[in-house]
């Protein structure tokens, strides 16, 4: 299978499947046996697409006879793989952006169509070849929505949002920002490997290394896709984190001999970096209800060495009726729209809806409330998401405060280092922005349990 079979294969279970790219393309490429170049072509081409898609679609159907809403998805697919090529892959010469994009029609469209599939395909993207500097891009001063949306494709209604709250010219930075490229990050795991010698094998991998600037033991890689291929990462001695997801567990700082609650574990990226904190002694409660998260918690559990990590399959929403003894501390990691974190997941800006935020916020909630009886008085609770969406953060920890008066927000650790304190605004809320930090989109609140 080839790098564009590949691209469009991931392109369509993103749309139909609301799919994440990241994880299909880590599997499709495992399976492949494609050539480096093909396999960063086929990573290119799946995100530069994700990416780019609110623009390519704006410049597509200014060429396409017909409303483009009304194009077979399919076809849709295929013309953005072709007029990415064409529009931003400049190292492929344009003829060959098109031949392969109508030869890739061959393959994938129903036999019943082929023929016009590929003659509409081929007209399609040779008539954006011939006028795409012509295309007029909406008028600033009369659609500022639209201009902004279709420059830096991203939804009118987020862009919208942003325009209201951030303002003309901080929207722009953060769209922009949205769209670079982002550097892999990752985790050293210290119960394996000292953060030099991971750095020093990581230099033999990558492009290049750089420390992060606000968590330790994170290193961002040029170039270093290889670096999750190599057989330090099997053996354990790092993971991929993004820096400001290591945040709230900064945070929450755990103590030696604290058990610590993670109520929504995923993978196990911050479950590993809490029990780092522990240093060999208490231990971690790691829950999810996801059969999937958990496969890759034990797995990572088995990896990392986290053998004081107890991983269990169940709701947080029901943790203090699963467990009879409380926690000194509690991470609620909160599953959210994900609308900070679109450099390295780009679809969830076309898949995440305005109108879902609120059952996002009433889960979220619901969360809290679940993991509440649980905390010691005394404890600290951290609620964090990636994404920066008010009704997502604040008006949660709104209502959470006023349906649980016991809880405050707690003070800033003084272990926190004065980079991270920097982050965290008078009101207690560590956030990290894109465009400002050149990190995902966090929140991140601690809060303290008062004593009886």
């Amino acid at each position: 299978m080839h790098a564009r079979r590949i691209a469009i294969e991931i392109l369509t279970q993103v749309e139909e499947q609301q799919a994440y790219a990241s994880l299909l393309l880590d599997a499709k490429l495992k399976q492949s046996r494609l050539s480096q170049q093909e396999r960063a072509l086929a990573t290119e081409l799946t995100y530069g697409v994700l990416r780019w898609q609110g623009r390519l679609d704006y410049l597509l159907a200014a060429v396409t006879n017909r409303p483009w809403d009304t194009v077979d998805p399919a076809l849709r697919r295929l013309l953005r793989l072709g007029a990415y090529q064409i529009l931003f892959l400049t190292r492929i010469p344009a003829y060959a952006a098109v031949n392969e994009t109508v030869a890739l029609t061959q393959e994938v469209v129903h036999s019943r169509i082929k023929p016009v599939a590929k003659a509409f395909i081929n007209a399609i993207l040779r008539r954006l070849l011939e006028r795409h500097a012509t295309i007029h891009f909406p008028d600033p001063s009369s659609d500022p929505v639209g201009a902004l949306a279709t420059r830096w494709s991203h939804p009118p209604w987020l862009v919208a949002r942003w325009l209201t709250r951030l303002g003309a010219e901080e929207t722009e930075a953060l769209l922009r920002a949205n769209n670079e490229i982002p550097a892999l990050s990752v985790a050293v795991n210290r119960l394996k490997r000292r953060p030099e010698e991971v750095k020093e094998r990581l230099a033999c991998i990558a492009g290049s290394v750089t420390p992060g600037r606000f968590a330790p033991g994170i290193f961002h890689l040029k170039d270093g896709a290889e670096a999750l291929r190599d057989s330090a990462f099997a053996d354990g001695w790092y993971f991929p984190m993004n820096e400001a997801a290591a945040l709230p567990v900064l945070l929450l700082d755990p103590q030696p001999g604290d058990v610590v609650l993670d109520a929504c574990a995923g993978g196990g990226g911050k479950t590993a970096l809490l029990l780092e904190q522990l240093a060999g002694s208490g231990r971690v409660i790691a829950l999810d209800p996801s059969a999937r998260a958990h496969r890759r918690l034990r797995e990572a559990r088995a990896r990392l060495g986290l053998d004081r990590v107890s991983p269990v399959q169940a709701d947080a929403r029901q943790a203090a009726q699963l467990f009879t003894r409380p926690v000194d501390r509690v991470l609620v990691d909160a599953p959210c729209s994900g609308l900070g974190t679109l450099r390295r997941h780009p679809e969830r800006k076309w898949q995440q809806q305005e109108a879902g935020l609120a059952a996002l916020a009433r889960l979220q909630l619901e969360l809290l409330h679940g993991v509440a009886p649980l905390l010691k008085p005394g404890g600290f609770l951290v609620y964090s998401t990636c994404s920066l969406e008010p009704e997502e953060t604040d008006a949660v920890i709104e209502t959470f405060l006023r349906d649980f008066p016991e809880f405050t927000v707690a003070d800033t650790p003084g272990s926190l280092a004065a980079t991270v304190a920097e982050l965290i605004d008078s009101t207690g809320v560590l956030r990290t922005w894109p465009h400002l930090h050149g990190l995902d989109g966090f929140y991140a609140i601690r809060l303290r349990k008062r004593d009886r």
